[in-house]
């Protein structure tokens, strides 16, 4: 009889699991060219430093301006796995083969599940260059993936 109900107690326990740990899961991209005045904020005029505010931002190049993938979470960004990144896959319209772009995903996060990508300096320099296809990766520290998102061509065959 005890063992009966220890092998209950452990079907429970693993039916209850997915729901204790939820997956991890891109709910959805937007992609955007901001210019460095877009990042302007009145703090930054009495310090002299940037000021995010609640924002996650993180950068290929130290200047502002480029390309932003604003990538929003079905969970907060302190949960995900120490040193996670994430991989930008994309094909640009001034370039006709894919580039890379990996980024670590700040430890200081908050309870926020946004979290800002810029590909900036020069690897995002003009405005006029589109994106005409990307696939975004959440690894963890060993290039697990974790979670991933893509553009619909990014489906289609070449």
């Amino acid at each position: 009889m005890k063992r009966v109900r220890n092998l209950l107690t452990t079907v429970a326990l693993l039916g209850l699991s997915p729901s204790l740990f939820p997956e991890t899961k891109i709910s959805s991209v937007s992609e955007v060219y901001w210019t460095a005045n877009d990042f302007l904020r009145v703090p930054e005029y009495f310090t002299g430093k940037e000021y995010f505010g609640k924002q996650v931002v993180v950068r290929t190049d130290k200047d502002r301006a480029g390309l932003y993938f604003v990538l929003e979470l079905n969970q907060p960004l302190a949960r995900l796995p120490e040193n996670s990144s994430v991989l930008i896959r994309v094909i640009r319209s001034d370039h006709p083969e894919e580039k890379q772009y990996k980024l670590e995903v700040p430890r200081e996060s908050t309870e926020r599940s946004e979290i800002l990508l810029g590909i900036t300096g020069n690897d995002w320099n003009s405005p006029e260059v589109k994106p005409v296809a990307w696939r975004i990766e959440l690894q963890d520290k060993n290039g697990k993936l974790l979670a991933a998102k893509q553009s619909f061509l990014w489906g289609h065959e070449k």
